[in-house]
C-alpha cells in the first residue's frame, strides 16, 4: 500500500514531467537537418563525441554532412596512423544514404590514404573537398574515381610541395568534373598544359592556380569562368586565355624564368572588369583584345627596362583604353618614357579614366612617362601619387623625403606640372615615404585641390 509520503513524491515527479514536456529529449526530436545545422557550429571532434549519448545521436553523427578533419591536425605528427584510421573508420561506417556537403583535411598524407578515401567521398556525393597537404610520400596521380563525382562543386588542393599530378589525358578520358564551380590548385604538378577547357570543366566559374610546376604553355578556355587568378608560375612561357564570361583576371609573379624569345600572352575577355598584373614580366608578344567595360586595372612592373617591352606596353595600354580606375607602379614609367620619346605618346586615350594612382621615384627617367600618361588622360578627377626613394634614406634621386622638410613652393610646382595635363582634375593626393631601419615606410599624406593650388595655400596635413 502506497504511503502518503510516497504518493506525494510520485505526484511531484509527474508534475515535473508535465512541466518539462513529459521528460522527453526535445533536441533528439528535432528533424535531421535542423539538428545537423546546430551541430555544425561545433568542432568535428565534439560532434563525434555526441554519438555515445544514444542511438539517435549515433545516427546523427553517422550522417553528419560536414566532416572537417583540418581541426584535428597534429602539427607534431605524433599520431599520424591514428588520424588515418579514424577518418577511414568514419567514412566506412557512414550511413548508407547520407551525403557529405564538406570534407576537409590538413596534415601529412600518404598516397594510399587518398585512394582509400576518395571512393567513399564519391559514394556519399561530396560537394566541397578541401585538402591542405603539408607533406607526403612521393608523387601521386589525380585519383580517377574523383573524376566520376558529379556532385563535386568546389575542390581546393594546397600542397607545400608538389604531391599530386594533374594530367589532361585522365580528365579527357572521362566526362571531367561537369558540375565543378570552384577549383583552387596550389603546389600541383602538371604533366600537360591544356587541362582547362569547356569539355572538362563546363560549369567552372572560379579558377586559382598557385605555385604549380610543369606549366610551360598554359591554355585556359572555359566559357563560364568569371574569376581567374594565376600566381607564381615562374617558368611559364606562354599564356592563352579565352573566356566570354571572365570578369576578374589576376596574374602575379609569373614569367620570371621564361625563355624570352618564345614568350607570348594572348587574352580574349570582352567582359573583363578587373585586371591585375603584378610582379610578372612582359612577354615578347602581347596579343590582348580590347576590354570595353574594364573598371579597374593595376600594373606593378619592376623588371629592367628593355626596348622590346615598349610594344608590349603599347598593346596592353591600348586594351585598357576604357578603364575607369588605373594604378601603375615602378618601372612601368621608364617604359612609358620610351613610348613618349619614340612615339610621341600612347596611341590611345583614356577617355573614361576618373581615378589614377601612381607610385614613382619622380626621377628624371620617370617624368616623361608621367607626362605621357597625363597627356592620354584628359578627364582624370582624382589623382594619387606615392613618391618613394629607390636608394633609401640617403638617396639623391628623390630630394623629397618628408613634407615637413620640403619647401611648399616645390610641392606647388610639381602640382602645377601635373595639373597642366589633367584638365578635369579635382583632387590630388601625395604620399611621400620616409624610410627608417629595414626600409619600413611611414606614410605622410597631404591633399590638394585646384582651389588650393590657385590660392597658393598650404595643403591640409602640413604644418
Amino acid at each position: 500500500m502506497e504511503t502518503r509520503a510516497a504518493k506525494k513524491r510520485r505526484l511531484i515527479e509527474e508534475e515535473n514531467k508535465r512541466n518539462i514536456g513529459g521528460g522527453r529529449d526535445r533536441l533528439s526530436d528535432l528533424p535531421d537537418d535542423i539538428a545537423h545545422r546546430l551541430l555544425s557550429f561545433l568542432p568535428t571532434k565534439s560532434v563525434a563525441r555526441t554519438s555515445v549519448l544514444s542511438k539517435r545521436w549515433r545516427y546523427l553523427w553517422a550522417c553528419f554532412p560536414i566532416l572537417n578533419f583540418s581541426q584535428v591536425y597534429d602539427p607534431w605528427m605524433t599520431d599520424i596512423i591514428a588520424t588515418e584510421d579514424i577518418i577511414s573508420a568514419v567514412l566506412s561506417r557512414r550511413h548508407e544514404n547520407s551525403n557529405i556537403k564538406f570534407f576537409g583535411f590538413k596534415g601529412y598524407l600518404k598516397a594510399q590514404w587518398l585512394h582509400d578515401w576518395i571512393p567513399w567521398l564519391v559514394k556519399h556525393k561530396v560537394e566541397e573537398l578541401v585538402l591542405h597537404i603539408l607533406s607526403g610520400t612521393g608523387m601521386v596521380d589525380f585519383p580517377r574515381p574523383l573524376l566520376q563525382c558529379d556532385s563535386l562543386r568546389s575542390f581546393t588542393l594546397e600542397g607545400k610541395c608538389p604531391f599530386l599530378r594533374f594530367s589532361s589525358s585522365y580528365v579527357k578520358a572521362t566526362s571531367g568534373l561537369p558540375n565543378l564551380h570552384t577549383l583552387s590548385l596550389t603546389g600541383v604538378e602538371f604533366s600537360e598544359d591544356d587541362l582547362f577547357s569547356d569539355s572538362s570543366f563546363p560549369f567552372l566559374e572560379k579558377l586559382t592556380i598557385d605555385d604549380c610546376v610543369g606549366i610551360i604553355h598554359l591554355k585556359i578556355c572555359c566559357l563560364k569562368v568569371k574569376d581567374l587568378q594565376i600566381y607564381r608560375i615562374r617558368r611559364m612561357n606562354s599564356l592563352d586565355i579565352s573566356g566570354m564570361s571572365l570578369e576578374t583576371l589576376k596574374i602575379n609573379n609569373c614569367f620570371k624564368d621564361m625563355r624570352v624569345n618564345e614568350s607570348c600572352v594572348n587574352v580574349f575577355a570582352p567582359n573583363l572588369q578587373s585586371f591585375c598584373w603584378v610582379g610578372s614580366n612582359f612577354a615578347v608578344k602581347f596579343l590582348i583584345q580590347s576590354f570595353p567595360i574594364l573598371r579597374t586595372a593595376q600594373i606593378n612592373y619592376h623588371f629592367p627596362f628593355t626596348r622590346i617591352k615598349t610594344q608590349c606596353a603599347v598593346n596592353l595600354f591600348s586594351a585598357f583604353s576604357q578603364v575607369q580606375n588605373l594604378s601603375l607602379y615602378h618601372q612601368i614609367f621608364k617604359i612609358l618614357s620610351n613610348i613618349y620619346f619614340e612615339l610621341g605618346g600612347l596611341p590611345c586615350s583614356f577617355k573614361n579614366l576618373k581615378t589614377l594612382y601612381i607610385s614613382t621615384s619622380l626621377s628624371k627617367s620617370d617624368i616623361p612617362g608621367i607626362a605621357c600618361l597625363f597627356k592620354s588622360s584628359p578627364v582624370v578627377h582624382k589623382l594619387g601619387i606615392r613618391i618613394y626613394s629607390s636608394r633609401g634614406p640617403d638617396s639623391d634621386v628623390v630630394k623629397i623625403q618628408n613634407l615637413k622638410d620640403m619647401k611648399h613652393e616645390g610641392v606647388i610646382n610639381i602640382a602645377r606640372f601635373l595639373l597642366e595635363h589633367g584638365r578635369d582634375l579635382q583632387e590630388m593626393i601625395f604620399v611621400l615615404q620616409k624610410y627608417k631601419d629595414y626600409y619600413i615606410p611611414v606614410d605622410i599624406t597631404a591633399a590638394w585641390t585646384k582651389d588650393d593650388i590657385g590660392n597658393r595655400g598650404t595643403p591640409s596635413g602640413i604644418n
